[in-house]
């Protein structure tokens, strides 16, 4: 019994992310251009971040949005090098976290920094960066629209800014590939889309009323399942595109995506009961979505459980096994539904966004990472929430280099 649910808890998940994602063929309506123009406050969060912060905060100085209507805040975080003079030089204005009272780690520079930008001036919208990443010029232009169209809570389009190793192209082409065939069809069907880290632009009222979270690894899903919990929608921007630096070692990817599971598991042990609950009492589709979204941490998990109560079973009624056996056809369906998302979704986003061939290429190999996955939850189980495992950034690209 126990290993009929939990295969069909994978199968049934895997068909409704494929049926969602069928929306990715389509385009989606830009917002209308607004008249007013809303004042921004740009945050971010910095530790030993001197090599490229600078960089960070020249993006956001060139926004094509006028220029009184937004502030840069780095918020530097225990530093220990000369990550403030960087920011301060390319004219940002810092925050120093670090002294007596105050512990160091993200989320907890960014809530105290979001209290201390709320004293110090009036600001209808926040947005969060991470000090290696870019902004697109047209960003506040775009997330502008979004707030002035409805939006309480929005997340900007990310890709990659480093694609110089065969690693960074690989996660590049994942990153083109999820935007197509996940983020928009959510934002097209009225879901959530799902919060990165950077590129996050919130309502003044959203920033104060959800604090961010000061011990969770993953503090923007634990934010993302937290605003679902509660009803609010993340809206998705594509044309407030992020660009983030990729690990280009093996060291730094498994580093950041064990931190990324310790994370995921304790987000989902917080929220995944309440986001359940949302969507069963009041039949949220978006609480829905969330609460799948959230469980897939339990996969690696749940699929073990069910290979070993499989094999203990062998001789009781499965289900699998009596569709191969007794329905016509299952075999090859489940084969063609398997070459789905593996070849012929990746292959059609790829083009579709005319991504460059290298980029291209390398993306299917996407399932070598793929075999690391078990021993990186494996380690994430056995970390402590106290584990960050920063990853250094070196990469010199500029926002000129990417953008006309």
């Amino acid at each position: 019994m126990l290993s009929n649910l939990a295969q069909l808890f994978l199968l049934l998940t895997g068909l409704f992310y494929l049926f969602l994602s069928f929306r990715g063929f389509g385009r989606l309506r830009a917002p209308a251009r607004a008249v007013s123009k809303r004042r921004f406050a740009l945050l971010l969060p910095a530790h030993d971040e001197e090599g490229v912060v600078g960089l960070a905060v020249q993006s956001l100085a060139g926004l094509k949005y006028p220029r009184e209507l937004f502030d840069i805040y780095v918020v530097a975080d225990h530093c220990k090098d000369g990550t403030a003079a960087a920011a301060s030089a390319a004219g940002a204005v810092v925050l120093d976290h670090s002294g007596p009272g105050l512990k160091p780690g993200k989320g907890r520079a960014l809530k105290w920094a979001t209290g201390r930008v709320f004293a110090a001036g009036s600001y209808d919208a926040f947005c969060y960066f991470d000090a290696d990443s870019l902004a697109h010029p047209l960003f506040l232009e775009a997330m502008n629209d979004r707030l002035e169209a409805g939006a309480a809570a929005a997340q900007g389009m990310q890709l990659a800014k480093n694609t110089g190793n065969l690693l960074a192209k690989i996660l590049a082409g994942g990153h083109i590939v999820s935007n197509r065939f996940f983020q928009l069809p959510k934002q097209a069907l009225g879901l959530s889309a799902t919060l990165h880290g950077k590129g996050m632009c919130f309502t003044a009222e959203i920033a104060r009323r959800f604090p961010w979270d000061e011990t969770c690894l993953t503090e923007d899903l634990e934010m993302q399942m937290r605003l679902i919990r509660h009803g609010v929608r993340i809206e998705w921007e594509s044309r407030a595109v992020v660009y983030d630096e990729e690990p280009e070692t093996l060291s730094q990817y498994l580093c950041r995506t064990i931190r990324w599971t310790r994370g995921s598991l304790d987000t989902a042990r917080r929220h995944l009961p309440a986001v359940a609950a949302r969507a069963l009492r009041l039949r949220d589709l978006r609480a829905f979505e969330g609460a799948l979204y959230s469980a897939q941490t339990y996969r690696f998990a749940i699929a073990g459980c069910a290979a070993g109560l499989l094999w203990l079973s062998r001789d009781s009624f499965n289900i699998v096994l009596w569709a191969y056996a007794a329905l016509p056809g299952v075999e090859h369906a489940m084969k063609f539904l398997s070459l789905v998302p593996l070849l012929l979704y990746p292959a059609t986003a790829l083009l579709l966004e005319r991504a460059r061939p290298d980029l291209a290429a390398a993306y299917f190999l996407q399932p070598a990472l793929g075999l690391l996955r078990l021993p990186v939850f494996v380690a994430g189980l056995l970390r402590g929430t106290d584990f960050w495992g920063r990853t250094e950034h070196t990469s010199r690209v500029a926002i000129a280099d990417l953008v006309d």
